[in-house]
């Protein structure tokens, strides 16, 4: 194993060292405490209050974490929570259609795999957790397009990442798109008919938070063999259904 980048090493322990202090703490006493040298110290310090993982009291100049660390817990938590409330739900879903099933997010313009439930019929669809993939060509990104603002995911979807061509079937123009995002709010579900370039086929539907926000989203897949057209009506009420009993969990109610 590669040995740490010191400078990243530092800041990190200054991070949890400001974290696990009752009080707010002056650049002497983290130099000392983490060993470093002042200059150092002040280095790091001024870096990270850049960024706003650290503030400094303008009338005492000691240091305590920044906003931007609580974002990060709070978007961690989030995650963390999302994955207990989904995993027994997913479960279920699985043992129901007999299809893998997967749980993913939004993140600037791409799908994040967070959670996965191998179906008995498709074991070896292995999708590593973690993993990104395009939002306009797959079924967990469209149905999250479909249901969250356009402002909020435009720049990073259109034109920053723009409408690549895996397969045959993938979606490349910003028009088609748009008609497909407005096809999917209207049937509540979105289909992936082997739009990355594999030969498979997924159902997805949106998940919601206490907010009305779709915070997520959740699907079944599997060769398009297995997963067949006629099919469809059926697994998307079950997704569906998924989706509800999540969300709800999550505090959303219809209005």
């Amino acid at each position: 194993m590669s040995r740490p980048v010191q400078s990243v090493e530092r800041a990190l322990g200054i991070l949890e060292l400001l974290g696990n202090a009752d009080y707010h703490l002056g650049i002497s006493e983290i130099a000392e405490i983490s060993d470093l040298p002042l200059s150092t110290a002040h280095r790091l310090l001024s870096t990270l209050m850049q960024l706003g993982y650290v503030e400094q009291n303008p009338e005492t100049n000691k240091y305590t974490l920044g906003v931007r660390i609580l974002q990060l817990r709070g978007a961690a938590i989030g995650h963390l929570t999302l994955g207990v409330h989904a995993m027994p739900v997913m479960k279920s879903l699985m043992n129901r259609v007999n299809e893998t099933v997967h749980l993913a997010i939004l993140n600037e313009g791409e799908v994040v795999y967070i959670e996965r439930v191998e179906g008995l019929k498709t074991q070896g669809m292995y999708t590593r957790i973690g993993k990104r993939a395009p939002a306009h060509c797959t079924a967990l990104g469209k149905v999250m397009l479909a249901f969250t603002p356009q402002h909020v995911w435009y720049d990073d979807v259109i034109k920053r990442r723009g409408l690549k061509r895996f397969s045959a079937t993938t979606i490349t123009t910003e028009a088609r798109l748009l008609d497909e995002l407005n096809t999917i709010r209207q049937q509540g579900y979105a289909v992936d008919n082997g739009e990355t370039g594999e030969i498979v086929r997924c159902v997805a539907g949106p998940i919601y938070d206490y907010t009305g926000g779709v915070v997520a989203a959740l699907s079944v897949s599997g060769p398009q063999a297995q997963v067949t057209t006629a099919r469809v009506p059926e697994l998307s009420k079950a997704v569906l259904w998924a989706c509800h009993a999540v969300s709800e969990k999550l505090g959303y109610r219809r209005e």
